[in-house]
């Protein structure tokens, strides 16, 4: 839409148009002496300045010069409502949503020590569970474990409480094969019921040798090979050993295998 002042200016321009027309139509006009026989004096000048008037009139009233021309545009229906007003926030909610999140922050560390807590509980729980368990496997695996080895009775119960004494007492009393089976005995009843080596009923000298060597540390396997070697040869061989042989086997038997110090040779 035009502004008022170049409506202004076109309305100033259209009547110096229609003045310029009416000088036109003056000078077409007839000559004086018709003029005025048609008309009487004086009459001309009213009619040019009524023709004036009427193309200024003319001018007023085209809507496009008067300013009051009207456009019409599309135009979103949400443009003529009023901007929507922002509801207050009440105070008492935002006190209500603090609280909350006051209250949320507090229980979520009670829960978190809470299940901290808890765990550790079930941790210590199942540890003792688990001792427990692994006491029993050892306890069922003694009572599983086999009595006799090739006829041989390897039972704690069936030994004496100091093997190596009262082996020593069977060698100082010439029975030199009793002893020795006595301290093979002992050896694989330890190798069984306190070390754990997996050894069968069927199991030979060299196969317990072999299963003990995984299980015993190098100064107990050396002894309980010792004392291997002394039967075999005892027993298979014939040989006879020395005193001093039998002394340090028997007086090793409480040390490497029974943890006990050494009384430090024979009574």
């Amino acid at each position: 839409m035009r502004s008022g002042a170049d409506l202004v200016r076109l309305a100033v321009l259209a009547a110096a148009c229609a003045a310029g027309a009416v000088r036109a139509q003056d000078a077409a006009a007839p000559p004086p002496a018709a003029a005025s026989a048609a008309s009487a004096p004086g009459t001309g000048g009213d009619q040019r300045a009524a023709r004036i008037e009427k193309a200024v009139d003319d001018l007023r009233a085209d809507p496009l010069l008067s300013g009051k021309h009207m456009e019409k545009r599309p135009r979103w229906i949400d443009d003529d409502e009023p901007a929507k007003k922002k509801l207050p926030v009440d105070s008492s909610l935002l006190g209500w949503l603090a609280a909350l999140g006051r209250f949320l922050s507090d229980t979520s560390r009670f829960l978190l020590w809470g299940g901290v807590a808890v765990l550790v509980a079930l941790l210590l729980v199942s540890a003792r569970h688990l001792v427990n368990l692994r006491a029993f496997e050892r306890r069922a695996k003694a009572d599983a474990a086999v009595s006799h080895v090739r006829d041989l009775d390897v039972r704690p119960e069936s030994l004496p409480d100091d093997v190596g004494a009262a082996a020593w007492a069977l060698w100082q009393a010439g029975r030199v094969q009793d002893a020795l089976s006595l301290l093979y005995r002992g050896a694989l009843s330890r190798l069984i019921h306190k070390y754990r080596v997996p050894i069968t009923s069927s199991a030979t000298e060299g196969e317990c040798l072999e299963l003990a060597r995984a299980g015993l540390e190098t100064p107990t396997l050396r002894y309980v090979t010792q004392v291997v070697r002394a039967w075999e040869a005892s027993i298979y061989g014939g040989r006879a050993l020395s005193l001093a042989m039998g002394e340090a086997l028997c007086t090793g038997f409480g040390e490497r295998l029974d943890g006990r110090a050494s009384a430090g040779g024979a009574a």
